[in-house]
């Protein structure tokens, strides 16, 4: 099943070498600990960069967006079986 959302989410992130690696997210009162990172990319809107990660818990395809301005963490899409 694809659902294609824009709810606000909690995130854990590690940083290392210049890199933000999403860890743990919490959305809809449930974790998930997030086991691979499979596609980062940016987006401009409008004049703003925004970062987006293709994440899984190997169980479930999360696509995350990160507004660097804000540092707010969004769940766009959810792909699951």
């Amino acid at each position: 099943m694809h659902q294609i959302l824009n709810d606000p989410i909690d995130l854990v992130v590690s940083f290392h070498e210049n890199r933000v690696i999403p860890k743990r997210m919490r959305w809809d009162g449930r974790e998930y600990d997030i086991k691979t990172v499979n596609l980062v990319h940016t987006a401009r809107e409008g004049t703003k960069r925004v970062f987006y990660f293709s994440v899984s818990d190997m169980t479930n395809y999360f696509k995350l967006k990160l507004d660097p301005d804000t540092l707010e963490w969004r769940l766009i899409e959810i792909y699951t079986d």
